[in-house]
């Protein structure tokens, strides 16, 4: 995977393909056709729509003719504040899209001057 930004003209089509998805997803948790109706599968399958729209609330904007120049920068927005679970959401659709975002995974690889990677506190 590249750590170089892709062209503007693809990241605004994952971005627009991101809410895509997201949407199909949340129709789908939503559909009356779901068999289990316990409080506790509702009570997940609400967690889950709340997770995605949280995750893609931001990117429509980004979708704006007068900021679609900025789409990487709203990708870069998104990963950098979700969570490990919405990061494998992410990776799976833009795997599934065939977008390359090794540049997105390179933001949480910080490189100190010397060159030796040393890892976060918490790590």
């Amino acid at each position: 995977m590249s750590v170089h930004e892709p062209p503007e003209a693809v990241t605004e089509q994952a971005v627009a393909m991101l809410l895509h998805l997201a949407f199909i997803e949340i129709r789908f948790q939503t559909s009356p056709m779901i068999r289990d109706r316990s409080p506790e599968a509702l009570a997940k399958r609400c967690d889950r729509i709340n997770e995605l729209a949280d995750l893609c609330h931001n990117l429509p904007g980004y979708l704006a003719h007068e900021r679609r120049h900025r789409a990487a920068d709203g990708l870069r927005y998104v990963w950098r504040g979700s969570s490990g679970r919405k990061r494998n959401w992410l990776r799976s659709r833009l795997d599934h899209l065939g977008y390359d975002y090794g540049w997105l995974e390179a933001l949480d690889v910080e490189e100190p001057a010397n060159g030796r990677h040393e890892p976060s506190v918490g790590q």
